[in-house]
């Protein structure tokens, strides 16, 4: 959930601080996570403040603040995002996008060895302390493909468009597979929704790697390297800070 107050001051942000405290009960903080842990829990929040100047009047992009919830029933977040709204009453405008995590489907026993085997694990905030919120879809084109099709795009393969090699998804991410905390949400209610967006991915990184977000973005930009971003369409970047509360 994105927060939008509609003006910065002291009682605005203090209706805010109120109101996090208040859907935070019940639910692990995110911002001690450990992902060295053999147990996770299933039921989280993580408090998220944007940095710098904002880049848009309205929208995510527009929101200092943002909050993460996560549980296994969506009635009780619906609840949750209810109850934030209402105690936010008309100090802000919520933007909500709801995501799940599912398993992997482009995946192989070398792929996973690849990216997942190796993948940065989830490090308290006081480490990781940046958070970067990607929304995309991906175009009705990529949808028709066959899921042997979509597959390809993961791995280095000729790409049709061209006839050259190309590095493919996997490939051109590698540098962050160590370093980028990531997770990926699809849409629970299906996919080429109008007005939604596909996927959300989330990433953390320390300090030391927000650069390193920048190169693998740019590389999955890169169509030369990755002709799966031919096929998609990408909402507001947010970026912010992990905090303990608002």
């Amino acid at each position: 959930m994105f927060v939008v107050a509609r003006r910065e001051d002291a009682a605005v942000e203090s209706r805010l601080r109120a109101a996090g405290s208040t859907i935070a009960r019940g639910f692990f903080n995110d911002f001690d996570a450990d992902g060295a842990k053999e147990t996770q829990p299933h039921e989280t929040v993580q408090f998220l403040i944007a940095d710098g100047i904002l880049a848009a009047d309205s929208g995510i992009a527009a929101a200092r603040y943002a909050v993460q919830v996560s549980g296994k029933y969506r009635p009780r977040l619906t609840a949750v995002e209810e109850e934030l709204r209402r105690r936010i009453g008309n100090s802000a405008e919520v933007v909500s996008i709801d995501g799940v995590q599912r398993p992997p489907r482009y995946t192989s026993a070398e792929l996973y060895d690849f990216a997942y085997r190796r993948a940065a694990q989830r490090r308290p905030g006081r480490a990781a302390r940046n958070a970067i919120v990607l929304p995309i879809s991906k175009t009705a084109d990529w949808w028709e493909k066959s899921p042997l099709e979509r597959h390809a795009y993961f791995y280095p393969h000729i790409d049709a468009a061209t006839g050259c090699p190309v590095h493919g998804h996997a490939r051109s991410a590698q540098e962050g597979i160590p370093t980028l905390f990531r997770r990926l949400y699809h849409n629970p209610d299906g996919y080429s929704r109008s007005g939604e967006f596909d996927f959300i991915t989330y990433f953390e990184c320390d300090d030391e790697h927000v650069e390193t977000f920048e190169r693998v973005h740019q590389a999955l930009r890169d169509t030369a390297r990755n002709p799966e971003w031919r096929y998609v369409r990408e909402g507001p970047l947010w970026r912010g800070r992990r905090v303990l509360k608002w």
